[in-house]
């Protein structure tokens, strides 16, 4: 029997030291409550892409910090126990054959906030192979009116909630996990971010209860007029009652956003400063509802056939295309995103 650490089997003491360079932790039911736990906003307005309203939209948890400092330091805690251990800790950190998994659980609290916690991190790095994302819906809108002040199209810009998921990717990509929360200098964002990711895949959920869904034969738009009267104003301002006052389906919000990412790859004018973003950054995305792929966009093959034949004088006025794209090459490349070899 063994007596110390060291005499445990080479194979269980690997499998100790590499529970021990990962963070996880459960993801909670319903939103914490918010002043005491969330931060009110992680950056400045007009510091960063995302209009304000992402900004304000995200409530990070102010509570990861005490995980953060662990995650860290655990790696240089290890390395320093001994030889045996170190070496161990070393051929983990070092081992480029296991792919980094970060899981992100996210709350869409009353259709207006995300709630965001990080639920597993294997070990730290810059270059994440795997993020999985998770969106559940906690609440509805109190009237009609809100409901659509959320969800719709504001004017020529994409409904206000979509800078919330737009944020919280952006700000992953400036900052990493756990650290989302902190609020940094007034300062605009600097135009080249630290973070990768090689596959981003976004999963839509149904509650646990089934009851609480918006029926199947209920049409998005119904439910989006909460059963009001197109003929009366007031009845916009009426609470949402009966099946309008369930939650939102999971394939709706899939849907939502998988248009939007369409919209983003297409680069259009309006889109391309924020489209950018995604190819620099991201390898692929997949947009699952309750775990199966309904949409899967390949950023490698979208990139080489992105072009502007007929156009280029239009684009010349706003960016160098030529120039972004084969930089996109580029920053693929090093960072060990997929490419197709032109």
């Amino acid at each position: 029997m063994p007596t110390s650490l060291l005499d445990l089997p080479s194979e269980v003491l690997d499998r100790i030291v590499e529970l021990v360079l990962r963070y996880g932790s459960p993801a909670p039911e319903d939103p914490l409550p918010p002043l005491q736990n969330y931060e009110p906003r992680s950056r400045q307005d007009g510091s960063c892409l995302s209009a304000d309203y992402g900004i304000y939209s995200v409530r990070y948890w102010r509570d990861q910090e005490k995980y953060h400092d662990a995650w860290l330091s655990n790696p240089l805690s290890l390395l320093l126990v001994n030889h045996r251990i170190g070496e161990v800790t070393k051929r983990r950190l070092d081992n480029a054959l296991t792919p980094s998994v970060f899981k992100l659980d996210v709350i869409l609290s009353d259709e207006r906030e995300l709630h965001p916690t990080w639920c597993f991190l294997s070990n730290p790095c810059r270059h994440v192979g795997d993020l999985s994302v998770t969106f559940h819906v906690v609440g509805t809108s109190f009237t009609p009116i809100w409901r659509r002040y959320h969800l719709l199209p504001d004017g020529d810009s994409p409904p206000r909630i979509l800078w919330a998921f737009y944020y919280l990717l952006e700000r992953f990509l400036e900052v990493g996990p756990l650290a989302e929360h902190r609020i940094p200098d007034d300062a605009p964002r600097t135009d080249d971010l630290f973070f990768t990711i090689n596959r981003l895949t976004l999963d839509f959920v149904s509650p646990a209860r089934e009851e609480m869904l918006a029926p199947a034969n209920l049409s998005f738009w119904s439910w989006l007029n909460g059963g009001a009267d197109e003929d009366n104003a007031e009845s916009h301002r009426a609470p949402c009652s009966g099946v309008f006052n369930l939650l939102m389906r999971p394939e709706w919000l899939a849907d939502l956003i998988s248009e939007y990412v369409g919209y983003l790859l297409g680069m259009s004018i309006p889109m391309a400063p924020y489209g950018k973003l995604l190819y620099e950054y991201v390898g692929s995305i997949r947009i699952c509802v309750d775990g199966k792929v309904m949409k899967e966009y390949r950023l490698d093959y979208r990139l080489q056939d992105l072009n502007y034949v007929g156009l280029e004088e239009d684009y010349k006025r706003y960016w160098d295309f030529g120039r972004w794209k084969e930089k996109v090459y580029r920053m693929r490349k090093e960072a060990g995103l997929p490419v197709v070899i032109l």
